[in-house]
């Protein structure tokens, strides 16, 4: 019983942090949801407020939260570094060129390591390996071509490999996929046979068991979905029955269960919700009550035990969130105190602690 209970008290400690990414208008405000509380609280946790930190992406390793440079315009690449349990942010770069332009749109974590992974070609391809133990980063290409634009927008963990999903076809690459093997070090690319002309426009992926899911984001290829066996690496397409006429907007998805949950960004399809059974291979697409002319802007969410907090990036629809319980179907929408009249624009987010 105690350690039941123990397992308990500790999932009430669940946080949701709102990463600030750019156009600092609100001062670098990151925004803290206590799902327990219903309560949120805005602190720049000693961020200048004037500079453009550009944080794209942030992820936990143990006991800290690593907000990742998405760009040049970041103010010298730094790292954003927050303690949650003390309540502090340092920030620093690692000792990575404060001149080169490193594009990490996204970050991977495997054991005590972040990989940074580069887009668009930008600084020969280098990725970014930060050792949170050591606090050292290193940049190496792993062999990728310094010359291609593989354009990885997004990538997921499966084991120790890490699977890095082309957003669109590159003129070079092609919609190559890379793979990082973590303990040999090595990198390899591959189109699964993909159509190299095809614009899929994958902006997301999520994992459910060894199988990756790639998620529309437009209607660019008639809305497929990608579906990556990473035991047999065989790639498959499929709408799953989606209209290949509609513009979901799906830029996050989330896992519960064995559903993945698309989130809408726009109301171009009338904020049609996703919700993707991976046992049985159905997609319904439900509004659950939300109305479908607001732009809400829900560019993230997060999963807290089976709730789903969607996150507003944009102030179009006053910052409301949407909280989704899966487990009734039902759906509320509230600022939890945010200022309806600020932009935030809290483009990473994540939940500490890591736990599932």
């Amino acid at each position: 019983m105690g350690q039941l209970g123990w397992v308990w008290f500790e999932g009430l400690r669940d946080k949701i942090y709102c990463i600030p990414f750019t156009f600092n208008n609100t001062g670098n405000l990151f925004g803290v949801l206590n799902p327990k509380t219903e309560t949120l609280t805005t602190t720049t946790f000693g961020a200048d407020p004037q500079l453009n930190y550009e944080w794209g992406k942030a992820v936990v390793v143990g006991t800290k939260i690593y907000c990742v440079p998405g760009s040049l315009r970041n103010a010298g690449n730094l790292f954003g570094v927050l303690e949650p349990e003390t309540e502090t942010l340092t920030t620093t770069a690692f000792g990575v060129n404060s001149q080169l332009d490193f594009s990490w749109h996204t970050a991977a974590v495997v054991g005590t390591k972040i990989y940074c992974i580069p887009y668009f070609g930008s600084a020969g391809n280098l990725f970014g390996v930060l050792d949170t133990e050591s606090g050292t980063l290193t940049t190496t290409t792993f062999g990728a071509n310094p010359q291609l634009d593989y354009l990885w927008e997004t990538a997921v963990v499966v084991g120790t490999k890490i699977y890095c999903i082309p957003n669109l076809p590159s003129i070079s690459a092609g919609n190559l996929f890379g793979i990082l093997d973590t303990e040999s070090g090595t990198l390899t690319t591959t189109t699964f046979g993909l159509d190299p002309q095809i614009t899929y426009s994958w902006y997301t992926a999520v994992v459910v068991g060894t199988t990756i899911y790639c998620i529309p984001l437009v209607n660019n290829a008639g809305n497929l979905f990608g579906v990556l066996d990473t035991e047999s690496g065989t790639l498959t397409t499929t709408t799953f029955g989606a209209n290949p006429q509609l513009n979901y907007v799906w830029f996050a998805a989330v896992v519960v269960g064995t559903k993945i949950y698309c989130i809408p960004y726009l109301n171009n399809a009338g904020n049609l919700f996703g919700i993707l059974d991976t046992e049985s291979g159905t997609l319904i697409t439900p509004t659950f009550g939300v109305d479908p002319q607001i732009n809400y802007v829900w560019r993230r969410a997060v999963v807290v035990g089976t709730t789903i907090y969607c996150i507003p990036l944009l102030n179009n629809a006053g910052n409301l969130f949407g909280v989704l319980d899966t487990e009734s179907g039902t759906l509320t929408t509230t600022t939890f105190g945010a200022n309806p009249q600020l932009n935030y624009f809290w483009l990473a987010t994540t939940k500490y602690p890591a736990t599932p």
